[in-house]
């Protein structure tokens, strides 16, 4: 068995500007209402596209308040060229839709923005749970943060 090069780990982000993913479809429907339900775990290591259907990145995880029990943030991962140049990126959840059709994230924000966002170096988490960045990054993409 041979082990894929960084080339052909790269290769399903080459024209990935306009592609639609495959359709998912799920045999589990609720019988009470009418509600779709995702498990947060389908959506980690998804592609994340803007309004435009633009890939802007990965889904790498989504980060939970655990006092307040709100999803906080959703942690993508843009790649560099050949997967050099990794950055990470905490987007307020409040600018992240959940496409039903396609089930996959799309953030309310364009490429440009996403690259001057303030980033996370280094371990996210702990980096994230400091209040006067979350401030910022809440200010900076013009949302109201999650905990008011």
């Amino acid at each position: 068995m041979t082990m894929p090069s960084a080339l052909g780990r790269d290769d399903r982000l080459v024209g990935t500007l306009h592609r639609r993913p495959a359709l998912r479809v799920s045999d589990i429907r609720p019988k009470l209402r009418n509600t779709a339900l995702l498990g947060m775990k389908s959506l980690c290591g998804d592609g994340a596209y803007d309004a435009h259907g633009r890939f802007l990145g990965d889904i790498s995880d989504i980060v939970i308040d655990l006092e307040s029990g709100r999803v906080a943030y959703a942690l993508v991962t843009a790649h560099g060229f050949l997967g050099i140049g990794r950055k990470w990126f905490a987007i307020p959840w409040r600018l992240v839709t959940v496409d039903r059709v396609y089930q996959r994230c799309v953030i309310n924000a364009t490429l440009e923005r996403l690259i001057d966002a303030p980033r996370l170096d280094g371990d996210p988490l702990p980096r994230m749970a400091d209040a006067g960045w979350a401030t910022e990054v809440h200010a900076y993409f013009a949302c109201p943060p999650y905990w008011a």
